[in-house]
């Protein structure tokens, strides 16, 4: 170890951590559902079913802690970081020093750390507490490598009475034991291991450790127990270290690496007599499978013939061979091993896939039940956090975070895909049911049957029944492209579901952000009085354009709320418009079908036919904007402004999307429409239509029909006025 990296106490657990965090780059877990789960689990059924995705390596660490006092974990906690803006380095320790001494104690100590002698920092440092005073001289001693009066001064703050060490004695019992260990002696070796072991007593006890260095001594203690060929220890003490750092994870990637390197000869009996190497190596293989088949091949067949070479190995691990075994297509042993197995969510969860492979759908269903009630109710932690107790959520650490996350991403991806068995058997709101509580993760799938699976009576029930009231974003924060919350999601799909089916006194109470109520108030108002009129009716009957322009008015309305907000108020949330993603991606089909398939039932595919959209193509909200603006243009006077307008509208919406219906309405302009002074920019740059003029353009098309009319009548004239005087000639003859 270089003494230029030990300046201070950051820099030395920056050190230790920099090549077990190169190591963890290469195997990072995957958290809440992540990326390695796939996006849509309804989408390859066979898949989803057979592939058993690898556990996080931070998931298999838990049974290999040490069974310690918990250390109690505060939210002043200070970890290495880099400060961009000051474009510079911040070890954890210039950090504690600056926000957890008042501003003048601070300022004498990065005073005093600057220092070129130790006589110097004593003396600038006389202002302050003799422990701070004195613990800042051996740092700067240790900084000088001035080993002997750094370890004099640190042991003079260990010395100092008890109530006078209140900020730096966890500092000095780490530090004093670091040098120590410097000198590579057996007598001081044995004392630095009893200060570490001291140290995690008192930090257990309560003693204040805002550097986390308590579990920084765990990495210490196990580096040299593991140099004593005590793999056993080792590998439990960086576990338990694990749910603090990173460090203890990484250290024990490093130490798998070092086991396989190892040859049979050494690594066999290290296996049968220090039973944690044995689990160590299984998890390593089951949470780093896919790696280790493209880099190295060879170490998976060799683990597991060494593991599976003594019986009592092979039964305490059954459970990660199992799963390798399957992941190896050896679906006869891994049932073989299951039987071993004790019972866990991964036993039944593999069990449950194994029936699917069977094509037994119900045994299937009965293992994801019993998967999903294996879990605890609250995610499990290590022992060495679940022995605090502490209730501050500030206070869990990163890692126990991520841990938390593995462990219901597990518990979500079962639930799932017993939702998506449930949608295979045809129960679709048990289905319904399973996918909605598996979280967010798996909204597309959720979205799938609520969409395309369920009626909108189905939906309705389900959701008045089942889904919480959602919660609409603050109107400084709502945005159409943000993310929401589950239930808000699934209520505002019923909500556009029901628009579409032209529910109108149902769906606006779906809708939760206010935003959206008012564009759906106003698209409903729009649509209701763009129905057809009997004046309307009326002119059709008679040959004469009586067409209602409040109606044509309305009806364009809605054209234009449709092709500016169809998405938000009539999209589907997936194909063919992909709100999901904003309309701003679609999926990719391939060509070729999945080689392995699990068939669609026929029940199924018939409801997904009939909840297509109409038409069935990429953004079908702008068709029906089109179409809309179509109808308007047939109320309007052919001859109108209005006419026209509407028509260029519906031209513009189509004309770089399918061509070739828009370039239908601009024939029918062609053909019927007028003359316009915009008539060259037709389909790129459309007016609003002035309805105002349109209506006097009606009226004077009327009076012409009208002597039109007449003057058809004109010879019919003479017998017009004849037949009133025979009526009365007849009348009086009577």
């Amino acid at each position: 170890m270089k003494r230029t990296q030990l300046n201070n106490i950051g820099q030395a657990k920056r050190w230790r951590q920099l090549v077990p965090a190169t190591l963890l780059t290469l195997s990072a877990g995957v958290l809440a559902c992540g990326p390695d789960f796939p996006m849509q689990l309804t989408d390859d059924r066979a898949e989803s079913f057979y592939q058993l995705p690898e556990p996080a390596f931070m998931t298999q660490l838990k049974a290999l802690a040490e069974p310690l006092p918990a250390f109690p974990l505060s939210s002043q906690i200070f970890s290495d970081q880099y400060d961009y803006q000051q474009d510079r380095f911040l070890s954890a320790t210039e950090q504690a020093e600056q926000k957890l001494l008042t501003a003048s104690d601070a300022t004498l100590v990065a005073q005093m750390r600057q220092q070129q002698s130790v006589a110097a920092a004593l003396a600038l440092g006389a202002p302050l507490t003799a422990e701070l005073r004195l613990y800042t001289a051996g740092a700067v001693a240790f900084a000088l490598k001035q080993d002997g009066n750094a370890e004099t001064l640190f042991r003079q703050v260990l010395a100092l009475p008890v109530a006078e060490q209140t900020q730096r004695r966890s500092w000095a019992l780490y530090s004093l034991s670091r040098l120590l260990l410097s000198k590579n002696e057996p007598t001081a070796t044995t004392e630095a291991l009893a200060l570490l072991q001291q140290l995690r007593s008192e930090v257990a006890a309560g003693l204040a450790d805002p550097l986390q260095l308590a579990a920084a001594s765990l990495g210490e203690t196990a580096r040299l127990v593991k140099l004593q060929n005590d793999w056993q220890q080792a590998i439990g003490l960086y576990a338990t270290q694990a749910a603090y750092s990173e460090s203890g994870r990484a250290s024990l990637l490093q130490l798998s690496r070092e086991l396989l390197a190892l040859s049979d000869e050494t690594l066999q009996p290290l296996l049968l007599q220090q039973p944690k190497v044995a689990q160590l190596l299984s998890g390593y293989l089951l949470s780093q499978y896919s790696g280790l088949v493209y880099a190295d091949p060879e170490q998976i067949s060799r683990l597991l013939q060494l593991i599976s070479a003594d019986p009592s190995l092979k039964l305490s691990n059954a459970m990660a061979l199992a799963a390798v075994y399957y992941q190896q297509g050896d679906f006869s042993l891994t049932k073989t091993l299951l039987q071993q197995a004790a019972d866990s969510p991964q036993r039944w969860w593999l069990s449950a896939k194994l029936a699917v492979r069977d094509n037994d759908l119900v045994a299937a269903a009965a293992f994801y039940a019993k998967a999903a009630q294996a879990f605890p109710t609250t995610p499990e932690l290590p022992s060495a956090i679940s022995a605090a107790e502490n209730d501050s959520t500030e206070a869990i650490t990163p890692h126990v975070q991520e841990l938390q996350q593995q462990q219901l991403a597990t518990q979500c991806r079962i639930q799932a895909e017993a939702g998506v068995l449930q949608l295979q058997r045809g129960d679709y709101l048990a289905a319904m049911r399973l996918l909605y509580q598996s979280g967010a993760e798996y909204w597309q799938d959720t979205a799938y049957i609520a969409e395309r699976v369920l009626t909108s009576d189905e939906l309705k029930q389900f959701v008045d029944q089942d889904v919480a009231p959602g919660l609409p974003k603050p109107a400084s924060e709502w945005s159409y492209f943000g993310d929401t919350e589950p239930n808000t999601l699934l209520r505002q799909l019923l909500a556009r579901k029901l628009l579409r089916e032209q529910r109108f006194e149902e769906a606006p109470r779906y809708f939760v952000e206010p935003e959206l109520k008012t564009l759906a108030a106003k698209y409903i108002q729009a649509r209701q009085q763009s129905q057809s009129h009997w004046l309307s009716k009326l002119g059709q009957t008679f040959g004469v354009n009586f067409g209602h322009l409040q109606q044509a008015e309305a009806t364009f309305e809605a054209a234009m709320l449709t092709r500016e907000h169809g998405l938000e108020l009539l999209g589907f949330e997936m194909a063919p418009d992909y709100q999901v993603f904003y309309g701003q991606f679609e999926f990719w089909q391939p060509e070729q079908p999945p080689v392995r398939q699990l068939p669609v039932p026929e029940a199924e595919q018939q409801r997904v036919q009939q909840s297509s959209a109409l038409p069935d193509k990429r953004f079908h909200y702008r068709y029906l904007a089109a179409e809309l603006a179509s109808q308007s243009a047939d109320l309007l006077p052919a001859n109108s402004q209005a006419f026209a307008a509407t028509l260029c509208h519906a031209t513009t919406w189509l004309i770089n999307r399918d061509p070739e219906l828009a370039q239908g309405y601009y024939q029918r302009y062609l053909q019927q429409g007028p003359y316009v002074s915009w008539g060259a920019d037709f389909g790129s740059s459309c007016p609003t239509p002035d309805f105002v003029s349109a209506a006097d353009r009606l009226h004077s098309n009327t009076k012409q029909q009208l002597r039109i009319q007449l003057r058809q009548l004109k010879p019919w004239w003479p017998v017009l006025l004849l037949l009133p005087m025979l009526w009365w000639w007849r009348r009086t003859r009577r």
